[in-house]
């Protein structure tokens, strides 16, 4: 798996502050066209996005940052509200972000070291090989989400009420995603059926044994043959 270099404080903290944007933005977006309007708004967002994004490229390997079509697409928006004051292309800002990382993650799919591997293996560094194809899998599930979620904030943002566009990127989109999230631990677990003595995996393995498909059979036996490598004590249980 490629290494990267680790983002400075700087880039780290401008990052934040690029992913606060897009994640406030619906929050903040009547508010700040009230105060500075379209026009007012698109310009500063346009200098936001250019220091934020430099920020997000140095912070993360190349290949999962925002490429140029990616910026592109930004600017141009931002652009286009700054020269006809409508506010609909300030609107679809947050589709053109999440078209972006669905783009990153698919593309990561493709190679040997997916956004979810790499995630995975940074949580976990013992974590065996066999993983990886579950990690793919995520992520192009993932991809898919992202693109889902970028056509339903456009479709809002050109056809829809403001208050639908608010509603859901301000909650909804979250709250799927958060659902989505619990669905996908659900399958992991029943996947690998890797268990530790931890509440939650005592009651996983209550309904999904890990000597009853081989794939559970597989990860435990890793497990043990690790926890005896690393000197620690073997399951309660």
């Amino acid at each position: 798996m490629t290494e990267w270099a680790r983002p400075t404080r700087g880039q780290v903290l401008l990052g934040l502050a690029f992913a606060a944007l897009v994640v406030a933005w619906p929050l903040v977006a009547d508010w700040t066209v009230a105060h500075l309007g379209v026009r007012g708004l698109a310009a500063t967002l346009f200098g936001v996005g250019a220091v934020s994004l430099r920020a997000v490229r140095g912070a993360v390997p190349a290949e999962f940052s925002y490429g140029r079509s990616d910026s592109g697409v930004w600017f141009a928006l931002v652009a286009l509200g700054l020269v006809t004051g409508q506010r609909v292309f300030l609107l679809l800002l947050p589709a053109a972000v999440y078209v972006a990382i669905a783009r990153i993650f698919e593309a990561s799919a493709r190679r040997n070291d997916s956004v979810v591997e790499r995630v995975a293996f940074l949580i976990e560094p013992h974590a065996p090989d066999f993983i990886r194809p579950y990690c793919r899998r995520v992520t192009r599930f993932w991809a898919a989400v992202f693109l889902a979620n970028a056509a339903v904030i456009a479709a809002l943002a050109v056809y829809a009420p403001i208050q639908w566009w608010r509603a859901y990127t301000g909650w909804i989109a979250w709250l799927v995603f958060a659902v989505l999230l619990g669905v996908e631990f659900v399958v992991r677990k029943a996947h690998f059926r890797n268990y530790d003595d931890k509440p939650v995996d005592l009651l996983f393995e209550r309904f999904f044994p890990s000597d009853r498909t081989e794939m559970g059979r597989r990860a435990m036996a890793y497990k043990a043959q690790m926890r005896r490598s690393l000197g620690r004590p073997e399951r309660e249980r």
